[in-house]
């Protein structure tokens, strides 16, 4: 945690899916992916440690319904009442290493606490051909969106 950390709140649409979550947003970065879950989602990723975030509402992350595919190594978490995408995370292999990763969907964040999507720097991913040797892109893969 730095200075300019702060905690923020969001949620899905209805509500049914409440959390704070500590971000330093003074200089804000997000990712975007062009594979079919995250294109169909308009997922704009926030990666952050799970001991950043406060679950408000329900009990716990096993309570949200998840969908999985593919490899079947990431959690893809919604609301089964309003259909928002929420979090996401799971692991996944790199150079010979399981890396651990979670993500807060960052047009989820409540809006009235002065978060400005506008003003986030994306980095973009080709999750579409398993790209990810090629790296982050300054701007969307084949197939994927701003």
């Amino acid at each position: 945690m730095t200075d300019a950390t702060k905690t923020y709140t969001g949620g899905c649409h209805c509500g049914a899916i409440r959390y704070s979550v500590d971000l330093d947003l003074s200089k804000p970065e997000a990712t975007k992916c062009n594979c079919s879950i995250c294109l169909k989602t308009n997922r704009l990723s926030l990666s952050i440690q799970p001991t950043q975030l406060k679950l408000v509402s329900p009990a716990s992350l096993s309570d949200i319904p998840e969908y999985q595919f593919g490899s079947k190594s990431q959690h893809h978490r919604f609301c089964d009442k309003c259909g928002i995408h929420v979090f996401g995370g799971g692991s996944y292999v790199w150079e010979g290493k399981e890396v651990k990763n979670f993500d807060v969907n960052a047009v989820t964040l409540d809006q009235d606490q002065g978060v400005d999507l506008r003003k986030f720097k994306v980095g973009y991913w080709d999750g579409k051909t398993e790209g990810w040797a090629k790296g982050m892109s300054e701007g969307p893969y084949e197939g994927g969106t701003f």
